[in-house]
């Protein structure tokens, strides 16, 4: 779906067709095929960059092609609802004449980025790379919003399981630790295409952007040892709360045993008294029964105070 289709000419919208002296910025949301070629034959878009961005799924990388250099990102947001993130794909056509942004889903506002631009025609009459550049801004910014986010619920988790020595819920353990490796997965790759548009030389991107690069990859870089030092402290406390647990078993089964104890003398002297011969001794006793009863009364609770002086029970 076509989203906008503008000229600009000095950082203005124009109503020419042909970029001419300014560029043209078209944007798609999950564009079909033959949408996407009309774009492809105007602009002479290569066919593998085409086929890339149609698709999505791919790991954001940076391609240089004759007419033009093709960047693939990932956008994440984070759903508090279920606190899961939402992964999506953008994928970008750019040279000095136009720049085309393929979107698939909606993780970063677009039109919001269009519109802070339009308002400073002196920054977007500087050309695409402008625009590339502020895709990736946001987008980096938006990883920050998300590892902020990741971060409330580990130290949630990491509060349950090292502060009050109780075993947290597995499944919400293994839940954030999925979450972020594939937050990681997502973000990671996109350390390579920044270091090459901050400190190469490439075609159609033009260069003196290179220091604002070199800032959103700073940030980038910032991002990433946070997801880092996260996943170290979810694998700690995944092998702390494992251990809780172990632990937990083992008081159960103390507690178990130290029952099962308690329980094995009388049901040890209810076994022989209930055998069927006729001559056991004591069976004719007038006060046995009483006996028998007051002594397995003193075993038990002599058994109850051991195992409750050996924290078994």
């Amino acid at each position: 779906m076509l989203v906008d289709s503008v000229v600009y000419i000095n950082g203005e919208r124009s109503h020419e067709v042909e970029p001419g002296s300014g560029f043209a910025w078209v944007g798609l949301l999950d564009p079909t095929v033959d949408e996407i070629q009309n774009y492809q034959q105007k602009f002479s878009l290569h066919s593998l960059a085409v086929e890339d961005a149609v698709t999505g799924r791919q790991r954001p990388k940076l391609d240089v092609y004759p007419h033009h250099s093709f960047l693939i990102l990932k956008t994440v947001m984070f759903d508090k609802e279920t606190s899961r993130i939402v992964v999506g794909d953008i994928s970008i056509f750019v040279n000095e004449k136009f720049v085309v942004i393929v979107r698939h889903g909606d993780a970063i506002p677009m039109r919001s980025i269009r519109a802070d631009l339009e308002k400073h025609p002196d920054r977007l009459k500087e050309g695409p790379t402008v625009v590339l550049h502020e895709v990736l801004d946001r987008l980096v910014d938006q990883y920050v919003d998300v590892a902020w986010n990741l971060q409330e619920d580990v130290e949630s988790l990491e509060d349950i399981v090292f502060d009050d020595e109780i075993p947290a819920p597995s499944a919400r353990l293994y839940t954030v630790k999925r979450e972020l490796l594939e937050f990681r997965r997502a973000v990671y790759p996109l350390i390579e295409p920044l270091n090459r548009l901050a400190t190469s030389e490439i075609s159609n991107i033009d260069m003196k952007f290179a220091p604002q690069f070199a800032d959103v990859r700073d940030h980038l870089m910032k991002v990433i040892d946070d997801v880092n030092t996260m996943n170290d402290l979810m694998d700690a406390a995944l092998y702390a709360n494992l251990a809780l647990i172990q632990v937990q078993q083992n008081v159960d089964m103390r507690k178990i045993s130290a029952w099962v104890g308690i329980g094995a003398v009388p049901t040890m002297v209810a076994g022989i008294y209930g055998m069927n011969f006729e001559n056991l001794p004591e069976l004719q006793w007038k006060y046995g029964y009483y006996i028998v009863l007051g002594a397995l009364a003193a075993i038990s609770a002599g058994l109850f105070r051991v195992f409750r002086r050996n924290n078994w029970l």
